[in-house]
């Protein structure tokens, strides 16, 4: 019974968190707000490195919390392909404090991730000649017991 608690008790703060404020509140109408609405997306996921020419895309990604401590998926189109999305993650992440847990690179290449008391997941999906789709999601790590 008390697993099936906790379970429910997850459930309730992902649909609660889901039902919060967006990411961005600028509007879009003024002069420059689609330069600033990416900026505050991108300064949301601060605590790992995206590539210069990587769009996020809003619609898929979930952010719980921002800047160093976000929790959720954050969604990217590459240009970079796969194997070069791989290589950029592997060599990045440590920069941002992230250590290196495993990898595997392959047709969907996965690489995982721990900093304190989270732990991110890496999936990077060719996309040919257009690049790649990068799934970067961040939880809660377990306590070990």
């Amino acid at each position: 019974m008390t697993n099936f608690f906790k379970l429910g008790l997850a459930v309730c703060f992902f649909i609660l968190a889901g039902c919060s404020a967006p990411v961005s509140t600028m509007s879009p109408d003024s002069e420059d707000g689609g330069a600033r609405e990416a900026a505050v997306v991108a300064n949301s996921f601060a605590d790992i490195p995206i590539a210069a020419d990587d769009a996020i895309d809003v619609e898929k990604s979930l952010l719980i919390n921002s800047g160093d401590y976000w929790l959720g998926r954050a969604v990217l189109r590459s240009s970079l392909d796969s194997n070069g999305a791989f290589e950029y993650y592997q060599s990045n992440m440590a920069q941002y404090g992230w250590i290196s847990i495993t990898s595997v690179q392959s047709k969907v290449s996965v690489l995982s991730f721990e900093k304190a008391s989270r732990v991110a997941t890496v999936q990077i999906d060719g996309a040919g000649m257009r690049g790649s789709y990068i799934m970067i999601t961040v939880s809660p790590r377990e306590a070990i017991r």
